[in-house]
């Protein structure tokens, strides 16, 4: 028989995986931009639309509000509105429980400069739940409209 003498078999040294390849690299950096991007683009799609909804919503009590002329409906749609707005924004923990003087406050505070009078500020506090109540339903329209267009782009204090 004939006898050839063999080498045994020997496996490549190091690792298949190391380095990586061009394609490998690039995968990596476009992963890692996508984690940096996404909470950016998330913020920019919420509080984009939130303040496009919350004109929506404005226009829609505005109408309600000549149809009606009912000064009590009107003063709750709008608290309502300013509210849902508000908690949007700084979180249903830090708004939700606000009440009278603190909340009005923090309306304020939110948009950084003053919307409403003195008037407007306690109506909005207490006015819901005042037997009789006397509006200037134009001007309070127009501080609302104020207050929502100068809502900020993005939530100024709470990190996504």
């Amino acid at each position: 028989m004939n006898q050839l003498e063999l080498r045994d078999i020997h496996l490549p040294e190091g690792s298949l995986w190391w380095p990586l390849a061009p394609g490998w690299w690039l995968l990596l950096v476009m992963l890692v931009m996508l984690i940096l991007v996404t909470p950016w683009f998330y913020r920019l799609i919420r509080y984009g639309s939130m303040k496009k909804r919350a004109v929506k919503a404005f226009s829609q009590i505005k109408m309600r509000f000549e149809k009606d002329r009912d000064q009590r409906r009107l003063l709750a749609d709008l608290s309502s509105l300013l509210r849902r707005s508000m908690m949007a924004y700084e979180g249903r923990r830090q708004t939700a429980a606000l009440t009278g003087e603190a909340w009005v406050r923090r309306l304020t505070e939110l948009v950084g400069e003053p919307c409403f009078s003195e008037e407007q500020q306690r109506l909005l506090s207490h006015g819901q739940y005042a037997r009789d109540i006397q509006i200037d339903h134009d001007a309070m329209l127009e501080s609302c409209q104020r207050w929502i267009k100068a809502l900020p782009r993005r939530r100024p204090n709470v990190a996504v």
